[in-house]
């Protein structure tokens, strides 16, 4: 009897668990049909080729991130914002770049927005922005010239600067130091690069900020000079730089950037996440190679593996 009774009970408890079973894996199957069946729209400012090209490959990457189906659409003077969503009545909106934020901001937009392809870090929207991160960038400096001791640059804004201030705390850990100099206006700017010209000593680099710090291109033909004559590292935010022979910069991976907003849009859509700007963490790494031997830098097997743009030696 009591063999019986133990059967009976062991065999209930098997059964809801099986009963339990079910109902998460329903539950689970729910979550994963919402998501599947969510729609997000893609508003991206109407260029031409090839900046086009750079909301193609993002568009592409967002399609590759997100759970649900995508839809691209471009903001032009024939289709405005208010027009696109009415026609497409997404879940939750991908803006690109300044217009479409811009015409997105005059619309009563019910569907939860996230911010790609912009600059501005203060926006109060989930996104990424265009500002690489600074452990990133100054990860690449460690790699190339681990002899760089301090890193100068001169800042346009005034107040905080969140790239600058993660810089700083990244570069301490490290043993080295962020020297910040504020420049009014372009005059005061090209006075502190004359200065630091003047006084660089081995073991120093200019970091070219993302808003070009005031480097035109007379500025940017003063450090270069430098940079040969007296092995001052120069690195950048802008490829156009390595170009022209600053050692490197850090630019978009724009595909996989977009595989990260299209999984920042899942997470909106799912309430796990938090307004606020990330920085910028698919990037690619342009190397000028004739700066390099120059400075001598040994572009080692594994150096070579994290770059992505290699401008020849001449």
């Amino acid at each position: 009897m009591i063999r019986f009774l133990f059967l009976i009970k062991n065999k209930l408890l098997k059964n809801g668990l099986v009963v339990l079973l079910s109902l998460v894996a329903v539950s689970l199957h729910s979550l994963s049909a919402v998501a599947q069946s969510a729609e997000l729209l893609i508003l991206y400012p109407e260029v031409r080729p090839p900046f086009s090209k750079v909301f193609d490959a993002i568009s592409s990457g967002v399609e590759e991130g997100f759970n649900g189906g995508t839809s691209s659409e471009a903001v032009s003077k024939k289709y405005s914002v208010d027009k696109l969503l009415n026609r497409n009545k997404p879940d939750v909106v991908l803006a690109l770049g300044k217009r479409s934020l811009t015409g997105i901001e005059k619309v009563d937009s019910k569907a939860p927005i996230v911010l790609g392809a912009v600059s501005n870090q203060q926006k109060n929207y989930p996104g990424i922005s265009m500002v690489p991160d600074p452990k990133i960038i100054l990860d690449k400096l460690v790699l190339l010239s681990p002899s760089v001791k301090k890193i100068h640059v001169v800042k346009k804004s005034q107040g905080s600067d969140l790239q600058l201030e993660g810089a700083n705390k990244y570069l301490a850990s490290i043993g080295k130091e962020l020297i910040i100099h504020q420049g009014n206006d372009i005059r005061q700017a090209a006075s502190i690069y004359g200065q630091l010209i003047d006084g660089a000593t081995e073991g120093d680099a200019v970091w070219i900020l993302q808003d070009g710090s005031y480097v035109n291109s007379a500025i940017l033909s003063l450090l270069l000079d430098a940079a040969w004559s007296k092995n001052l590292v120069v690195f950048s935010s802008n490829p156009i730089h390595v170009k022209h022979g600053a050692l490197f910069a850090v630019y978009p991976d724009n595909k996989s950037m977009g595989i990260s907003l299209g999984r920042l849009a899942n997470k909106v859509l799912s309430g796990s996440v938090e307004p606020g700007m990330e920085t910028l963490k698919d990037t690619l790494l342009a190397v000028n190679e004739r700066t390099s031997n120059h400075l001598g830098i040994s572009l080692s097997k594994e150096v070579k593996e994290n770059v992505s743009l290699l401008l020849p030696a001449r």
